[in-house]
């Protein structure tokens, strides 16, 4: 009860910004953006949203078949559906949904969860991979073209801001290729730092051994199932540039031509940074600041930048109510099947 109370105070906080948001910006002018966008802008945010999370699926499906699981296609992207609901709704669009996957998926096929769960973390593994690509592009591409700006005067902090967090990246992704290739297993060390402090505990020990199990699963598929992760490599690659796409899509539908590459860059490497630590759900009110501080540093209007983020807002709403609908569904045909079992 207390967590659905939360839950609503935080929805009715982050609905609150937003309209202070929308007030600031100005109602009328924001209202006139979202209608000269309009239904084609809207609608090819909302298929390039659906292209993710089938890429997602799919490269998810790929690792599947890496350990010999056949899981049909629908409850791969239904699982994904739902995690990303969740992901939108934590402090992370990057974390936050994993073990939903892992149980939604687990409670329909039956299969195990800590080998289940080794293709989840081999799959966000290989997504932090994919994404340096696209990431550090970008972000060379709006550190060049932008120069004069992001490197001068009052704007120095943002332009070192975006390359610290791409040397973050990179560092990561050479620990994560490092590691999977080395078979490191940092989970497995981690539960066994706390095991040492309660040697006895059967709980620890039984959450070691699968915790072990599944990262050698992932080394291992990593290693030697090298179609499996190429695949996997690049539909995520391809889910990160539907992303990318959004904005590229939305502003030309809706006869904006005064952004190009550059702009564009600037605009996906600062979305991405902001979700990483969003506060609200879809990261209202530092999403949205955020976003309109870029634009004014580009010297464009704020206006059609809030339409853009009403489109966005309106899909994930859209995946959150269907993610929050198969879950549900899917305890209820959990339980239902237990019922009849007892009986």
């Amino acid at each position: 009860m207390r967590t659905v109370v939360k839950t609503g105070g935080v929805l009715v906080l982050s609905l609150a910004i937003l309209c202070a948001i929308i007030h600031y910006v100005g109602f009328e002018e924001t209202v006139q953006a979202v209608a000269c966008a309009g239904f084609p802008a809207f609608g090819a945010v909302g298929l390039l949203t659906a292209a993710h999370l089938v890429l997602q699926a799919g490269a998810w499906s790929a690792l599947n078949r890496g350990i010999r699981h056949r899981i049909g296609f629908r409850i791969l992207l239904s699982a994904v559906t739902s995690g990303m609901a969740v992901n939108i709704v934590t402090p992370s669009s990057y974390l936050g949904g994993e073990p939903v996957k892992v149980l939604y998926a687990g409670a329909r096929t039956g299969l195990p969860y800590h080998e289940i769960g080794g293709t989840v973390l081999l799959s966000k593994y290989i997504e932090v991979l994919s994404f340096l690509l696209i990431f550090g592009a970008s972000t060379a591409v709006a550190a060049v073209m932008f120069r004069g700006v992001l490197f001068q005067g009052a704007n120095l902090s943002v332009g070192i801001t975006l390359l610290v967090v791409a040397m973050a990246l990179l560092v990561l992704c050479i620990l994560l290729g490092i590691g999977l290739t080395r078979r490191w297993h940092p989970l497995a060390t981690l539960v066994g730092l706390f095991r040492r402090i309660r040697p006895r505990s059967k709980r620890l020990t039984r959450l070691w051994n699968r915790t072990l199990r599944m990262e050698r699963q992932v080394s291992r598929v990593f290693r030697e199932e090298h179609g499996s992760a190429g695949t996997a490599f690049g539909l995520l690659f391809l889910s990160h540039t539907a992303i990318f796409l959004k904005p590229v899509v939305f502003f030309g539908l809706a006869s904006w031509t005064g952004l190009g590459l550059g702009e564009f860059s600037l605009i996906f490497v600062t979305s991405q940074v902001l979700a990483a630590l969003q506060i609200t759900p879809s990261g209202v009110g530092t999403l949205d600041t955020g976003l309109l501080g870029t634009f004014a540093l580009l010297g464009l209007g704020n206006a059609l930048c809030m339409a853009f983020l009403l489109c966005i807002r309106f899909w994930d709403a859209v995946n959150v109510g269907v993610g929050v609908l198969l879950g549900w569904r899917a305890g209820a045909g959990v339980m239902s099947s237990s019922l009849l079992k007892g009986k």
